[in-house]
């Protein structure tokens, strides 16, 4: 049901992202519509408000029926989870393409209507062409604005601090999740730490013929920017802090813990879209009584949709679509090769994730005990106990009574399969049907492993051949 409640929730969301940020580019403002730079008198147009109807009708079905189909994807839950999977990444996937295929439709059939109808430097219109917008004294004042993306160095040493505290060390070489935790959030302020640096040697725009007025736009942007990712690194590294206190204090991270830490690392997002909106909101202010503005028309470069400009070097840029994305540009080579591994790393990342549940599902737990070693076998991962390791076995009627914690593996409700660790119980393998018993447990030198089957007696089998096999070997 969680598992259930939880996508859901993520299904709806990222459908209200999409219409928020690919939806609703209807408005005329900044002398663009969808994207193409128009004067006010062609965006009023016949042909222009047609397009724009049947966009809006696209719109409206596209992300209706989309939402009703996340909605009714989350019905797969209760079933294999390795389906539901399967099922939500074609309908991700989908979702993906469609939404940016239709933006970039309406995008380009709005930019062809443009170049018929000669808009370009239409009278009435304040559009400038891309080389007549240069602005030399904005152009050097790039890197003379925001904060240093240095503070996030200070931040990454933060986290790398408590691996002083013989606890914290200790509880990082016996548990695989400190690890992650730690590597999660190192990875994240370096991440940070570099489109922090990337947004302040990005060139800046020019709004106005009014030096100070473009200055004051671009000053506003970056330090919002900065600040928002320094505000991005210091939640994230006090979520990591907040953890190793209770490695540090009970060498044990209970789910209370950890809802914690999602939420500090949730705020983040919050600030940044909070960020996105103060920007908008000030800079409208700022510009909403200058009479001299630049409207940059570059859309030659954009008539695809994507970025292809051979005489820029930049490699990022600022999307049209959503003013903090950015893409690249498809004209350098690098741009080419980044965006091709993009899709070719999201989809082997889904392929291997569909088909490792699916081994996960449909692959049943195997026990062999042989004259030296018993081998267990499940579609997550293998393990082999040599005879003389085992300590002990006995059959419990079921799990011990404990907080089980996922390592790694999967938890699902149906089954446990691979690395967990327990409050009382401590490091362990599961390999385990959640509704059979009995479970047998396996003591060894360095951890418990429980195993059960759906197959009536099999436990009891296995059992009594790895006694019979361990008095054999003490005899």
């Amino acid at each position: 049901m969680m598992m259930f409640v939880i996508f859901l929730i993520v299904n709806v969301g990222t459908i209200g992202i999409f219409y928020g940020v690919y939806g609703t580019k209807r408005k005329y403002e900044e002398g663009m519509l969808m994207g193409v730079h128009l004067p006010g008198s062609a965006a009023e147009s016949e042909e222009v408000k047609m397009l724009m109807k049947k966009y809006r009708t696209w719109t409206k079905w596209f992300y209706t029926l989309n939402l009703l189909a996340g909605i009714a994807v989350c019905g797969f839950c209760f079933w294999y989870i390795s389906v539901f999977m399967i099922v939500w990444s074609i309908w991700l996937v989908e979702v993906c393409i469609g939404a940016i295929l239709l933006l970039y439709r309406t995008h380009r059939k709005l930019y062809d209507l443009k170049m018929k109808n000669g808009w370009i430097g239409s009278n009435g219109s304040k559009i400038m062409t891309a080389d007549s917008a240069v602005d030399a004294t904005v152009s050097a004042q790039s890197e003379k604005m925001g904060m240093s993306p240095l503070w996030h160095i200070l931040f990454c040493g933060l986290i790398v601090l408590p691996c002083l505290l013989p606890q914290v060390r200790l509880y990082l070489k016996e548990s695989e999740d400190g690890w992650i935790l730690f590597l999660c959030g190192f990875a994240v302020n370096l991440v940070f730490a570099a489109v922090h640096a990337v947004i302040l040697r990005t060139r800046n725009t020019v709004y106005s013929e009014d030096v100070k007025m473009n200055l004051a736009v671009n000053r506003l942007q970056k330090n919002v920017w900065s600040w928002s990712l320094i505000a991005g690194s210091l939640f994230n590294t006090g979520a990591y802090l907040w953890v190793t206190y209770f490695m540090d204090e009970k060498m044990w991270i209970g789910s209370e813990v950890y809802i914690v830490y999602i939420i500090l690392e949730s705020v983040p997002i919050f600030i940044f879209m909070s960020g996105v909106f103060y920007i908008k909101k000030k800079r409208n202010r700022i510009l909403q009584n200058n009479e001299t503005l630049h409207y940059v028309d570059d859309d030659i470069y954009w008539k695809n949709g994507w970025y292809s400009n051979p005489n820029d070097k930049r490699l990022i840029v600022q999307d049209w679509a959503c003013s903090f994305n950015y893409t690249t540009n498809m004209a350098r080579p690098a741009g080419k090769i980044s965006f091709a591994a993009g899709i070719v790393i999201t989809i082997v990342c889904l392929l291997w994730g569909c088909v490792l549940m699916f081994r996960i599902d449909f692959t049943p737990i195997k026990v062999s005990v042989g004259s030296d070693k018993i081998e267990i076998t499940s579609g997550y991962s293998d393990m082999e106990i040599d005879i003389d390791e085992v300590q002990s076995a006995e059959l419990l009627p079921k799990l011990p009574n404990d907080e089980y914690k996922r390592v790694n593996g999967s938890d699902d409700g149906q089954k446990k399969i691979g690395k967990f660790r327990g409050k009382k119980t401590g490091k362990c393998r599961m390999y385990i049907y959640v509704e059979c018993t009995p479970i047998l447990q396996i003591n060894t030198s360095d951890e418990i492993i429980f195993i059960n089957s759906k197959e009536k007696g099999a436990a009891e089998k296995w059992y009594e051949k790895i006694v019979q096999e361990k008095n054999r070997v003490h005899s």
